[in-house]
C-alpha cells in the first residue's frame, strides 16, 4: 500500500479545516498522514487542529507563533515529508472519494511519472454529494515535458488545479521547494520544474472539490497582475532550463504571444467597463510580452476605438455592424 503525506496549510480557515482533513483521512487503499500547518491563525484553527490530532494519530498539527506566509509554510512541511507521495491541500478544499487511490495506482504503475493531477469541481458552501467519483481506478494519459510545456504555453498557465496535484516525493526532493520570489505563481513554476524532470499523468477523474469564497487568496490580486505573475513563472523556468531543454527555444515565443493576447483582451474588457487604469496596465503588459502585438489586427482596430472614445463607440458600432463593418475590438 502506497503512503501519502498531505500537507494542509491553514490560515484562519478553522471552520473549514475539519471537512478538509476528514476528506483525506477517509481515503481508502492508501496509508495517509495529514500535516496541518497553522500559520498563526487568529480564529478557531488551533482548537480544531489540536482536536483533530487528538482524535486520530494520523494527524500532525503544527502551529507558527508568527505568520510566515504560504511559501515558507509549504517549504517547511515539504522538508519533513516521508511518504512515497505528497501533496498540498488548502484547508478550504477537499478531496473526492478515491482520489489518492486513483493517483497512486497510476503512479505506482509508471515510476517515470513524478506528477499526477485530475479535474476539480468548484463549490461555495458544500460540495455536491451525488457526484460519481469514478471508483479506485480511472483512465489516464501520460505526457512528457515537450507536450506538457507546449500545452501550458498555449494556455498561458498549466492546466493543473492545485488541490488535485500529487507528487512523487523523490521528485520533490530532487527539484527543491517553492520559490519565495513567486508568491502568486509558485504552483505554475514548480509544476513546470517537475515536468522537466519526470513525466506528468493527467487523470480522467474528478480529484478534488475547490472552494470559491470571498477570501480566496487569488482574489486579492488584480487580473493584470495575475497574468503578469504567470509570465514571471514561465520566464523563471525558461531562464533556469533554457540551456538544457531544447524544447524551450520554439515554445517561449508561443508563451509570450499567449500572454500578450490574454492581456490585450483584458484591456479591451477594461475599456468597455470604463476602467482606464486597468486598460493601460493590461496593454502595457501585452506590449512588454510581445512587442509585435501593435501590428496585430485586433490591436489596430482597438487603437481606433480608443481614439473615438467609449461614448462614440456606443452609437457608432451598432450602425457600423449593420452596415457590415467589423469595427468591434473583438472582431
Amino acid at each position: 500500500m502506497s503512503s501519502v503525506d498531505v500537507i494542509v496549510p491553514c490560515y484562519n480557515y478553522g471552520d473549514m479545516l475539519r471537512a478538509c482533513v476528514r476528506s483525506v483521512l477517509d481515503q481508502e487503499d492508501v496509508d495517509v498522514r495529514v500535516i496541518v500547518m497553522d500559520d498563526a491563525s487568529t480564529d478557531s484553527t488551533e482548537d480544531v487542529g489540536r482536536r483533530l490530532a487528538a482524535e486520530d494519530r494520523r494527524v500532525d498539527y503544527r502551529r507558527h507563533d508568527t505568520n510566515r506566509g504560504h511559501i515558507a509554510t509549504y517549504n517547511e512541511a515539504l522538508a519533513d515529508v516521508a511518504a512515497d507521495y505528497c501533496m498540498i491541500l488548502s484547508a478550504d478544499d477537499q478531496l473526492t472519494t478515491g482520489a489518492l487511490s486513483r493517483a497512486t495506482r497510476a503512479m505506482d504503475a509508471h515510476p517515470n511519472v513524478g506528477l499526477a493531477y485530475g479535474r476539480d469541481i468548484t463549490f461555495r458552501h458544500a460540495p455536491p454529494r451525488d457526484l460519481p467519483h469514478g471508483g479506485r481506478r480511472c483512465p489516464y494519459t501520460i505526457v512528457g515535458y515537450a507536450q506538457f510545456l507546449e500545452h501550458a504555453c498555449r494556455l498561458g498557465h498549466t492546466s493543473i488545479q492545485a488541490p488535485t496535484a500529487i507528487v512523487r516525493t523523490t521528485v520533490h526532493r530532487l527539484i527543491g521547494g517553492y520559490l519565495p520570489e513567486l508568491p502568486h505563481s509558485g504552483d505554475t513554476e514548480i509544476w513546470l520544474r517537475m515536468a522537466a524532470h519526470s513525466d506528468v499523468c493527467a487523470l480522467e477523474a474528478v480529484q478534488a472539490f475547490r472552494r470559491l469564497h470571498a477570501i480566496n487568496m487569488s482574489l486579492s490580486f488584480t487580473p493584470a497582475r495575475r497574468i503578469e505573475a504567470q509570465k514571471r513563472a514561465f520566464d523563471t523556468h525558461f531562464n533556469q532550463y533554457r540551456g538544457i531543454r531544447s524544447e524551450i527555444a520554439g515554445l517561449e515565443p508561443v508563451m509570450n504571444r499567449t500572454i500578450a493576447e490574454s492581456a490585450f483582451w483584458g484591456g479591451a474588457r477594461a475599456f468597455d467597463d470604463g476602467d482606464s487604469q486597468a486598460c493601460e496596465d493590461f496593454l502595457a503588459l501585452a506590449v512588454s510580452a510581445w512587442p509585435e502585438i501593435v501590428s496585430w489586427g485586433p490591436w489596430r482596430r482597438f487603437r481606433w476605438k480608443r481614439r473615438i472614445g467609449r461614448a462614440a463607440c456606443r452609437w457608432i458600432e451598432p450602425i457600423a455592424s449593420s452596415a457590415g463593418f467589423a469595427l468591434k475590438s473583438r472582431a
